[in-house]
């Protein structure tokens, strides 16, 4: 593979993985925006998908068999991690405000 094509393939990989994360803070802010409370149960549940979604990124990690995905798989369960904790520390600090 020539340079120029390896520069495209990153580039097309990074793309994606901005763009699944822009969803995500486009959805959190539109979140804000509204002020819309959502319950303990959807957040629960909100947790447990972004959960779900990291371990399928570790899983699509660990089987990459293909040099040219193995970055667009490190990106990706990088991303998933960090929607993880972020909904898990926005949990905590919701409840500690309501229990304190």
């Amino acid at each position: 593979m020539g340079k120029a094509e390896k520069i495209f393939s990153n580039t097309s990989k990074t793309r994606g993985i901005v763009y699944n994360i822009s969803r995500f803070l486009e959805g959190m802010k539109s979140n804000m925006e509204n002020k819309k409370e959502i319950s303990h149960e959807e957040e629960m549940e909100n947790l447990k998908e972004a959960h779900k979604e990291w371990k399928q990124a570790e899983l699509y990690f660990q089987n990459v068999t293909n040099d040219e995905l193995i970055d667009h798989a490190i990106y990706n369960m990088e991303a998933a991690k960090k929607k993880y904790f972020y909904l898990l520390n926005q949990l905590r600090e919701k409840i500690s405000e309501e229990n304190a």
